[in-house]
């Protein structure tokens, strides 16, 4: 009876507003949270009027705190989280989130062709849900200002839907009351540095991060020997497949299950039915060039003694059935104990940080250890629990590690770099999975939104979370990733040109691709991590949208489907499955064809392409070409 009653439990606590309660612990609702609770702009309005050069704010009605830091910022607080700001009648607005407009099914379960750069005309939710799951309250508005809320409070944006002349605002500020900062600069460049500066420059992360990852959902049970050793018989077939095909090397990530116990993830101890030989196994992968990441998670898990949850629960560490309190220092320092543990006996380099944007309780009748209520903490979490992990990880690794998280907030981008989330290769429809290209077009737009939010290290899924049904999906999105600063590859489902989910299974075209633009990324790592040097050190973005580098062409200012890869290379991604062509904009300057060099253009000019299923449109930006290593399509 006992074991039906945890199991029941268990069920209960992955549905929304299910009251759960056990061994004295308090009721709580875990959320619905793939939706925002119900937020308003509400409060006493405090009106203003806004000139971006020389920054000037003015108090035009409201109880509000003016304060000049110095002649590019003006920091303002206030008891109200209620301000409305003056739209003029051609500004654009980005940034805000990488999801592509609020509504969770119409931007990610049931993806559609909508969104761009520019926010004009949406209402934004600060309200993190999963899994597209970057929130950073900042905004940088085409007249030449931004504007960034500090901290984590829950809040709305109305960006001229309600009234077309009006950008409006509503945050539900906490005991400290309200904080935010305009910030003006002579170029989005300037804005970042600036911004940066105020909220946290990027991490750093070690240079070999920037080469290809490979990565699985599952790796399914079962083993084969791999150099003599006992070890998974997946991941041994990636390990040869990559020596047979001469692949490189990079990141080989583990995702859960891969631990003991509840959801494998119950404790930090290697599940040896699933990966036999584990000390062994990270040996392997080491010695053959790959760095090690492992899945990990804000969850202390399960009700045996050998579980994290058993000791969790019975010390009070958790809020709700599973979520770590990481308000309580102790619960804090118990958990950093835990990771610290396993990094020095295991030997994996790094963590992708998952979840964290659902299941923590966040009603206002939550009430975490410190006292503060889980409504006010929501948007917070992701950030304690990041911390948790870096903080754990740095006192192993010292700099040598990266956490790659899928929740973004405020102050996350000095810890963590990020990946989108479940990006689909594929939708439910009427039951049944079926393939669509949606994703890669989603991709090309949050690549270039997080440029705006401040977090230049970041990649998606390829392939697709629930992986793709067309072969044209996985080769666009391959050629994609290959100019992003992470090319992660994996997913649900067969992410591999030698065992596809089409035909043929040994796909000797796909493998083409595959080793012609992991090979091309990796001869740009040098290159994109100059690049991150300089994203740590001012904040300038990796990628560029082009309306950064040419802010007053207006082909430009809410073009979603072409993006500067560092200053030397225009990329104009292919996401529609079929397609042969496409149209390119070339902005002023002087222009090559990456694939010909004999194809010089003047721009700015408009021309037609070929883009044939192994070829994505890339043209070097001659001014600046002497910043790309020598010979980078050469033999590819």
């Amino acid at each position: 009876m006992k074991r039906k009653f945890i199991w029941l439990l268990g069920i209960c606590a992955g549905l929304a507003g299910c009251a759960v309660m056990m061994n004295g612990i308090q009721n709580i609702m875990v959320p619905d949270f793939f939706h925002p609770p119900e937020l308003k702009i509400e409060g006493p309005a405090i009106e203003l009027s806004l000139i971006p050069k020389p920054l000037q704010v003015a108090l035009k009605s409201g109880d509000a705190r003016l304060e000049q830091i110095d002649k590019n910022v003006i920091k303002l607080t206030s008891q109200s989280g209620h301000l409305r700001i003056p739209l003029e009648k051609d500004e654009l607005i980005y940034g805000l989130t990488m999801r592509l407009v609020a509504d969770r099914e119409r931007s990610e379960s049931q993806i559609e062709e909508i969104g761009s750069l520019n926010r004009r005309g949406e209402i934004v939710y600060q309200w993190e849900i999963p899994s597209f799951a970057a929130y950073i309250p900042f905004y940088v508005s085409s007249r030449g200002y931004a504007l960034w809320v500090s901290g984590w409070d829950p809040g709305v944006w109305d960006v001229g839907a309600t009234n077309p002349d009006i950008l409006e605002l509503g945050f539900y500020p906490g005991k400290d009351g309200f904080t935010c900062y305009f910030i003006s600069g002579d170029s989005y460049v300037e804005i970042m540095d600036r911004f940066t500066k105020l909220s946290g420059r990027p991490i750093l992360p070690p240079k070999w991060v920037y080469s290809p990852w490979k990565w699985r959902d599952v790796h399914k049970k079962g083993s084969t020997k791999f150099e003599g050793v006992e070890i998974n018989a997946e991941l041994a077939e990636d390990l040869m497949m990559y020596e047979k095909l001469g692949l490189p090397k990079g990141v080989y990530l583990i995702d859960r299950p891969w631990a003991e116990g509840n959801f494998g993830y119950g404790n930090f101890n290697w599940d040896k039915t699933r990966f036999p030989n584990p000390e062994q196994m990270i040996d392997i992968l080491h010695k053959h060039g790959w760095r090690v990441m492992v899945w990990g998670g804000p969850w202390a898990l399960g009700y045996h003694k050998w579980e994290f949850g058993y000791e969790a629960r019975k010390k009070g560490y958790l809020i709700g059935n599973r979520n770590i309190d990481y308000t309580n220092p102790e619960a804090y320092e118990w958990h950093k104990s835990k990771i610290v543990e396993f990094m020095k006996s295991s030997g994996i380099d790094a963590w992708k940080l998952d979840r964290a944007d659902e299941y923590n309780p966040s009603g206002k009748n939550d009430i975490y250890w410190n006292g503060e209520s889980g409504f006010q903490l929501h948007n917070k979490y992701p950030y304690l629990y990041i911390k948790a992990f870096y903080e754990a990880s740095r006192s192993v690794r010292g700099d040598d590690f990266v956490i790659m998280a899928r929740p973004a907030q405020n102050l996350t981008t000095t810890m963590s770099i990020n990946w989108g989330g479940d990006t689909p290769g594929a939708i439910l429809k009427n039951g049944k999975f079926v393939g669509t290209d949606l994703g890669v077009r989603a991709v090309i737009i949050e690549l270039q939104r997080m440029a705006f939010l401040g977090f230049p290290t970041w990649g998606s899924d390829t392939g697709g979370y629930q992986g793709f049904r067309d072969r044209d999906v996985f080769a666009r999105w391959l050629e994609l990733s290959c100019f992003c600063p992470l090319m992660e590859i994996g997913g649900v489902g067969p992410h591999e040109p030698w065992a596809m989910p089409t035909k043929p299974k040994y796909d000797e075209e796909m493998i083409k691709i595959y080793y012609r633009y992991t090979w091309l990324h990796e001869r740009l790592v040098d290159y994109t991590y100059a690049l991150a040097q300089r994203a740590s050190e001012t904040g300038d973005p990796i990628v560029h949208p082009l309306v950064f580098d040419w802010p007053h062409d207006p082909k430009v200012a809410d073009m979603w489907d072409e993006y500067l890869y560092g200053p030397s290379l225009l990329v104009a991604p292919v996401w529609k499955t079929g397609q042969r062509e496409r149209e390119v904009y070339l902005p002023k300057g002087k222009w090559q064809d990456l694939w010909d060099p004999n194809k010089k253009y003047e721009g700015p000019t408009t021309i037609k392409v070929s883009v044939p299923l192994d070829k994505i449109a890339v043209f070097i930006r001659l001014e600046k070409a002497d910043l790309l290593p020598k010979g980078l399509i050469e033999g590819l």
